[in-house]
């Protein structure tokens, strides 16, 4: 995007999204009444809707400073949804930006003003990617908040994730291919619990069952990079990622079963899975995404690695 775009006057030009090449904020400081400089030496992302914005009987709007230095590993993880207050903006100008929604800031629309606004999301306010980016704050700040006596059955699972994602490894490589992470239970409020987590995938990578050929029987000798030891009902996590990899162009039938294997896998190595008095049952699913029903959708909640750890990036 042109630099030479700037601010208007009571940001009539602004919208959701938009960054602006704006160097600093004050934000309140330690004692009452006292603010401290903040350096945004990457500008700062339009928080507000844009309806709030472009109203000159607003006077404030809620900015968010762009993370300095994130990765692409980050960016992955923000895209993903998997740093739920890491909000992605994937603008025009092809740099994807990280807007670092725990710092965000209520400021007067006058300190925007004569700025250059540096990247935006491509369409008007009422666009595809307009209502997706809307949907992504408010998800980001109406999560749903997981009892703490459950934390202990994820821990394993989280740290693997959070260390693997946008990694070259099977696994990191394999989370690439999941489109979201939801949870369920059969209740939340009392010990004895049975949860299950969905995996949710591209249609292009797991056929509906409907689709699949009832009388087709595993055999490793019809998948790519299989050896006589992977017949084993057994696969290690590693191993069964690895094939999942080398399989996405095999036959439905095949990766219906890798990801079958992939759900074993993940329940045994890295979900709690053992009788506690809290979480008495723990599952993995992998479904495709028009598998993932809207009756399904109502009764989970989106997995939110975030509320389960800290997750600074690199300032």
């Amino acid at each position: 995007m042109s630099r030479d775009l700037e601010v208007a006057p009571s940001c009539a030009n602004l919208k959701q999204g938009d960054v602006i090449d704006l160097p600093e904020l004050l934000r309140p400081g330690e004692a009452y009444g006292t603010f401290d400089t903040i350096a945004t030496p990457q500008g700062v992302a339009i928080i507000s809707q844009t309806c709030d914005v472009v109203q000159d009987t607003k006077d404030y709007c809620a900015v968010a400073p762009i993370v300095h230095g994130a990765t692409e590993g980050d960016k992955k993880n923000a895209a993903k949804g998997r740093r739920p207050l890491h909000l992605f903006l994937d603008s025009d100008d092809g740099t994807g930006r990280i807007a670092d929604l725990e710092k965000i800031i209520s400021i007067p629309k006058t300190w925007l003003e004569g700025y250059p606004i540096i990247a935006r999301i491509s369409g008007g306010p009422s666009s595809k990617r307009a209502r997706e980016l809307s949907a992504k704050i408010m998800r980001a700040f109406g999560r749903f908040a997981f009892p703490d006596e459950v934390v202990p059955g994820f821990k394993k699972f989280r740290d693997r994730v959070q260390s693997k994602s946008g990694s070259a490894g099977n696994f990191g490589r394999v989370l690439d291919l999941i489109t979201d992470l939801r949870v369920v239970a059969d209740q939340w409020e009392k010990p004895g619990r049975n949860l299950t987590l969905y995996f949710l995938v591209e249609q292009q990578f797991l056929a509906s069952a409907e689709d699949l050929d009832p009388s087709w029987r595993w055999n490793t000798e019809h998948v790519r990079g299989a050896k006589p030891a992977d017949q084993d009902e057994a696969l290690s996590l590693d191993r069964v990622c690895f094939l999942i990899l080398e399989n996405l162009q095999s036959r439905p039938e095949v990766l219906a079963e890798l990801w079958r294997r992939f759900e074993e896998a993940v329940k045994v190595t890295l979900l709690n899975t053992h009788d506690d008095e809290e979480v008495y049952l723990f599952e993995a699913e992998v479904l495709s995404e028009v598998d993932m029903t809207y009756e399904i959708y109502k009764t989970t909640e989106s997995f939110d690695l975030e509320a389960l750890s800290h997750s600074q990036v690199g300032d």
